[in-house]
């Protein structure tokens, strides 16, 4: 009986079968197969058809309602809803104004002292940021410019429009669209097929309001010496 095992064995692994497949064919147990057909080399056509299978398989096994990553994310997902409704659906024009603020005190560029220029690849942070600029700076819709930073492989007409439509400002009052790496993009070729959007304002005044409201922020020093030692 187990010579005839070991021989059926022996014949569905030169056939390319996995050592888990044979014994349930058998049936066996798994480390019983491995033993007898630890020798038998495997063509490379059957080592991919496994590789596949296994892979389909942990992919399988991953998607299952019940399986650790299916779970942890039921949880996550809930803790995100949870999280959201404590953020009100409104917004005070005091709350956009710190809400701006603090953006392009992280995202903005502060260098210059004539422009303000604010750059990302997110659009969501793009449409609130021309909020902020729009109702609490009262920025003219004619002062807007953009800037639209793309990998040269990618879609320009594509990237243009979409940013466009995200941040309002006609494409008539675009800069030229530049090729290359921008610093929001650096090592991101594959992961932001629209590119970065640059937001350009030429105004001094408000370029200096912004870095006011900023030093505003930066006032707040009690919240750096929460948790301090010593």
């Amino acid at each position: 009986m187990r010579a005839r095992e070991m021989a059926k064995a022996r014949e569905l692994r030169k056939q390319g079968l996995s050592v888990r497949e044979i014994a349930a064919k058998i049936p066996c147990a798994k480390s019983s197969v491995s033993g007898w057909v630890k020798d038998i080399a495997l063509t490379d056509k059957q080592i991919e058809r496994l590789k596949s299978n296994q892979d389909r398989g942990r992919a399988k096994a991953a998607n299952h309602p019940n399986s650790p990553k299916q779970v942890w994310l039921r949880i996550r997902n809930s803790i995100i809803e949870s999280a959201l409704k404590d953020i009100p659906r409104t917004y005070s024009p005091e709350i956009l104004k710190i809400l701006g603020s603090a953006l392009y005190w992280a995202e903005g560029y502060k260098a210059t002292r004539n422009t303000v220029n604010f750059s990302n690849s997110d659009p969501g942070m793009i449409a609130l940021i021309m909020k902020f600029f729009r109702e609490i700076c009262g920025v003219a819709e004619t002062k807007f410019r953009g800037v639209v930073h793309i990998h040269p492989h990618l879609d320009k007409e594509k990237a243009e429009k979409f940013w466009s439509k995200t941040s309002g400002i006609p494409i008539r009052q675009f800069h030229k669209t530049q090729f290359g790496i921008s610093k929001a993009s650096k090592n991101k070729r594959d992961t932001l097929p629209l590119g970065t959007f640059t937001i350009v304002i030429c105004d001094v005044r408000l370029q200096s309001r912004i870095k006011g409201w900023i030093k505003g922020l930066e006032n707040w020093k009690d919240i750096r010496a929460v948790g301090a030692i010593g």
